[in-house]
């Protein structure tokens, strides 16, 4: 018909519209993970004055749990793949290190400030990618990156100045056992992310997780039946309570999905160069909040340590050139 002009469909404009969306969707998801994963220090240091470690671990897993629960078992249900036996096993072991890492963080959290133990955390960057090396064949390359070798470098220079540099977070006996602590914090969640990376690859990221949190509560549950107080809810205010559940539902329950949104959308690399800035985060509401100062020898040596955790990060394999 005359007067009426044919829709002419440019696909590959259509398709970078689509793609420019999914890039700010992804930012955007991890802007709030940002935000959101500053936070569980302050969450763990504010509780225990209420709950001890086993405790507050225990429900905060829980509720994390629970608030993902229903779209897991969609998930689940609408998955052409069951997990096999082989998976379920390994994501219990998985969940040891995870476990480990909950506990040695609340307690670290305490006797080192929120602060300091988010710098010290950001050690499990080159963590990772030593165990890397040694679970994964194909990740044997990152040993020889200078890149890699420099960030481990800048990273333990970093630690080192954190622990000597002058300020409340460092002094007395008390901090080096929390400085221990958070060592052992950090290499415990190297080792959870390279054991979820082995035994969730066939069942996928966002259903491996609901699996290992769910064996994560089980497990924490013998130890706060042993060493914690299953009965502090009831002695503690209304706004603990509250403050604990909702603690487990926005850090581990919202922030896990919307990780996993900023990996599918822009990629796993930049989205843990992303989290660097968590510890930033952390510092600025652990001294609003708590009072918590800062020397000018601990913000250089915590700046030295995540210069080395991002160059550690960026590391790239070597590009093999075929024969033409």
């Amino acid at each position: 018909m005359r007067g009426v002009r044919p829709v002419v469909r440019v696909p590959f404009l259509e398709g970078g519209m689509t793609a420019s969306r999914s890039l700010w969707r992804g930012r955007l998801a991890l802007f709030a993970t940002v935000i959101i994963w500053s936070s569980p220090p302050i969450f763990q240091y504010w509780l225990a004055a209420s709950f001890d470690a086993w405790t507050q671990n225990f429900y905060r897993s829980l509720a994390g749990f629970f608030v993902m629960a229903p779209f897991l078992l969609w998930m689940a249900w609408r998955a052409p793949r069951r997990i096999p036996a082989a998976d379920w096993a390994g994501c219990a072991l998985a969940a040891l290190p995870n476990v480990v890492h909950q506990i040695a963080q609340t307690m670290a959290v305490v006797l080192l400030w929120p602060g300091v133990y988010a710098l010290l955390g950001r050690l499990s960057v080159v963590f990772t990618a030593v165990l890397a090396m040694i679970f994964f064949a194909d990740e044997r390359w990152i040993a020889r990156s200078w890149k890699f070798q420099a960030g481990t470098v800048f990273a333990l220079i970093g630690v080192a100045g954190l622990v000597w540099a002058p300020g409340r977070g460092m002094s007395g006996a008390e901090p080096w056992i929390g400085l221990l602590l958070a060592l052992a914090a950090a290499l415990a969640w190297a080792l959870y992310g390279v054991l979820v990376k082995k035994f969730t690859l066939r069942s996928g990221p966002t259903l491996g997780f609901g699996v290992v949190s769910f064996l994560t509560t089980l497990l924490l549950l013998p130890g706060m039946l042993l060493f914690g107080d299953a009965t502090a809810l009831l002695r503690v205010g209304a706004w603990a309570n509250f403050v604990l559940f909702a603690s487990g539902v926005i850090s581990i329950g919202l922030g896990h999905w919307l990780y996993y949104i900023g990996i599918r959308d822009i990629g796993a690399a930049p989205s843990q160069a992303a989290l660097l800035l968590c510890p930033l985060g952390t510092m600025l509401l652990s001294s609003a909040l708590f009072g918590e100062t800062f020397r000018f020898e601990q913000i250089f040596a915590g700046a030295v340590l995540l210069l080395g955790a991002f160059l550690a990060l960026s590391a790239r394999p070597p590009v093999i050139e075929e024969p033409a």
